[in-house]
């Protein structure tokens, strides 16, 4: 037996770190390293070029180990020397490597290499066998940090260093006739709640309509009972089961559990069909909240290329709207498993790293399901938005966006189409319209125009103006028209706003525009508009507040009166999303303090959950006096019979504060919008209502308003 003897001639090397090029999936359930049965796994690898092999051994171990980061396996190869190779063909070799490095998701490898020692000298008394000692630490996204102690063998062959490989140099123990096995162990997903922590996405059932082809007498009867319940082909169906074993179950289709009974009357007597229930996510109310709720579907082949560093792999779900995929990182949990080398028998030999999976954490929303849901039943077949802000807290209580789609349909699977019928469909039924689509406000923009006007213009509530059907920008011959056609006679400001007159908010807005074009643009900028509402969990569009600067950049032109009065009545350029002008109407409500709605309430599970609460912006650039004004206006708009809402609130037993719109836009019928919040003296809800192409807001839009808030006050 040949001593080994420390050497001077090599000084100690420090950690050599390089990631992951090759980044692989094999199956769910187990990584098999065994013989030259090893399915192979495809390989991203990495375009760079090692460092040319030198002399030097030591930059050959590091090489070595560097191209086992790269995923580089074939250029491993050649630096092996002559007996290893003719031991170990080259596809042997790579597919151990790669099936192993790819089964525990690998993703950096780092090497700190120790003095080498030699073993022999050849004739000129230079080491001719030298043993490299060395750590090996790997990063895996299923297990974590792990590594081992090892050592590495080096001969001389025609003057240049060369591996003396075997399979322990992958793990110690590891031999030709021994394997490793990885055990996966994979988290279950967190639920999405409501407020009340009623279940909106979640682990449950789903029914399994399936076949055993050894269990099937009448195979004509079965293709075509089959075809009917599932909508595919029976030579479709036929081709699925067709080289599977006799007494293998082949799963043809998912459907939700209460399919039950009408799949087993219509598919259970014919032998050879089955029906099993599997875990899957589930969201139990169907389309209420979708596009908050958001859906999942399994990863493709763009996501493994971003995700496989975090352990992503082929079958796996992961979040593509909504909540689901803001919150995907708490949600998935942390994959584990367990690595195992086995003797030949299948026997472990030892454990060579584990790591428990992390369930996925849960999030609790602000949603009230069920007031979502009476939201929804309220806005009906119309396809616009409805969002329900309690002014206390600032929490939304319901964001309803419609036409809506089932999330369900992404787990059971949608047939080609059904797909094609949603993806198609003109009314965009995947566009979440109140966080991310902007519209023309039309006149629920008044009360900024009011308050500008209060706190900046000189007038007062009771300031006078003449309403007739229309009115001529001073200087000009231009003629803005009055929403009546006859006019509505002589009023004051606070009426003027009940009634919605235009010519009074042209008068203002020219007014404020005389006295600094950016006056009106501040205020509506100080209200939230022109910008994100700060909404955590779902994505949202900024709108449009057009100023004389956001013009001159945008438009390569001056800004003009006619801008001016145009922006008063929430025409011309502005842009708004309901989520923004719900969000303002929720600080008239509650005082004069603009905050960031809240829809999140809490994300994560145990000590390690955040909470969340509403932040406050700014207080509104008004006085008491002003604000007391503006709520007294949307009052009468209920209250008093010229109020534009007052014939759809007629009979309604809470005192609700209000204010109605109708918005031009480039399609034919206006946007009709209806504001509010309610009972007056001590708000609960506040609430906006939005109909596309709904043309007048007080006969359309508000009525749905009240439709709401019947259903919402009934029981209180």
């Amino acid at each position: 037996m040949r001593r080994r003897q420390s050497s001077n001639l090599f000084p100690v090397i420090v950690v050599v770190l390089f990631s992951i090029g090759a980044l692989t999936v094999i199956g769910r359930a187990w990584l098999q390293d065994k013989g030259n049965a090893i399915a192979p796994v495809s390989t991203i690898t990495n375009s760079a070029k090692p460092t040319p092999a030198t002399e030097d051994p030591l930059q050959v171990v590091g090489q070595f180990l560097q191209l086992w980061g790269r995923g580089q396996y074939e250029d491993m190869y050649n630096l092996l020397s002559v007996a290893s190779r003719a031991q170990t063909p080259q596809d042997r070799f790579v597919s151990r490597y790669r099936n192993i490095s790819g089964g525990v998701s690998m993703t950096s490898v780092a090497a700190d290499l120790k003095s080498p020692m030699p073993l022999g000298t050849s004739s000129g008394a230079q080491p001719s066998t030298l043993v490299v000692p060395y750590t090996i630490s790997i990063e895996s996204a299923r297990l974590g940090k792990f590594g081992e102690d090892n050592e590495l063998t080096l001969v001389l062959e025609d003057g240049k260093w060369r591996i003396d490989w075997s399979p322990s140099l992958i793990f110690q123990g590891l031999t030709a006739d021994n394997s490793v096995r990885m055990v996966t162990d994979d988290p279950v997903r967190g639920d999405i709640v409501d407020r009340n922590g009623k279940p909106l996405a979640m682990r449950g059932k789903v029914l399994t309509v399936g076949v055993v082809p050894g269990e099937i007498k009448d195979e004509d009867k079965v293709l075509a009972a089959l075809s009917a319940y599932l909508g595919m082909k029976p030579e479709t169906i036929k081709a699925r089961y067709a080289n599977a074993r006799a007494d293998w179950w082949v799963p043809l289709g998912d459907f939700p559990l209460n399919k039950r009974d009408d799949a087993k009357a219509k598919l259970g007597a014919l032998p050879g069909i089955g029906l099993r229930e599997k875990d899957a996510r589930v969201y139990p109310n169907g389309a209420i909240a979708a596009h908050v709720v958001g859906y999942v579907s399994q990863v493709n082949a763009e996501d493994l290329k971003r995700l496989s560093a975090r352990g992503y792999e082929e079958q796996d779900l992961i979040g593509r709207a909504g909540i689901e995929a803001w919150a995907e990182e708490t949600l998935a949990g942390e994959k584990g498993g367990k690595l195992v080398l086995v003797d030949p028998d299948g026997t472990p030999v030892r454990t060579i790293a584990e790591r428990p999976a992390k369930p996925g954490g849960h999030v609790q929303l602000t949603i009230d399901v069920d007031v979502q849901r009476k939201a929804e039943e309220a806005l009906g077949d119309k396809v616009g938005s409805m969002v329900v802000i309690d002014p206390r807290d600032n929490s939304i209580l319901a964001l309803v966006s419609l036409p809506a789609y089932d999330p369900n349909g992404f787990i059971l699977g949608l047939s080609q189409a059904e797909w094609n019928k949603l993806n198609e469909d003109k009314r965009l039924p995947f566009q979440n319209r109140p966080t991310s689509s902007a519209y023309p406000t039309g006149s629920i923009f008044k009360v900024i125009t009011m308050a500008a006007g209060l706190e900046k213009g000189g007038f007062t509530p009771d300031s006078q103006f003449d309403c007739p059907g229309q009115w001529v920008l001073p200087g000009t011959n231009q003629v803005f028209r009055n929403w009546v056609p006859q006019g509505q006679g002589r009023l004051n400001l606070v009426d003027g706003l009940a009634q919605s007159c235009n010519n009074v908010f042209y008068e203002i807005g020219f007014k404020l525009n005389s006295l600094d074009p950016r006056l009106l643009p501040g205020f509506a900028r100080d209200f939230g508009l022109g910008q994100p509402t700060g909404l955590s969990g779902l994505s949202e569009a900024a709108g449009t507040l057009p100023d004389p600067d956001w013009k001159s950049r945008t438009k390569k032109d001056s800004w003009y009166p006619g801008d001016a009065v145009n922006l008063a009545i929430g025409q011309g350029y502005l842009e708004a999303t309901p989520l923004q002008m719900v969000n303002l109407y929720t600080a008239l409500a509650n005082g004069g303090t603009l905050r960031t709605p809240l829809l999140v309430r809490r994300i994560g599970s145990g000590s390690s959950a955040r909470e969340f609460m509403s932040e406050t912006i700014r207080k509104l650039p008004v006085s008491q006096a002003t604000l007391n004004a503006i709520r007294e206006g949307m009052r009468r708009t209920t209250a008093d019979p010229k109020g534009t809402a007052n014939y759809a609130f007629k009979g309604f037993t809470v005192p609700t504060a209000a204010k109605t719109g109708s918005a031009e836009n480039q399609n034919p019928d206006a946007h009709a919008w209806f504001a509010g919040y309610a009972p007056v003296d001590k708000p609960e809800v506040a609430i906006i209502v939005m109909v596309e192409g709904g043309r007048a807001g007080g006969e359309v839009a508000a009525p749905l308003g009240r439709r709401f808030l019947e259903s919402y006050f009934a029981k209180r």
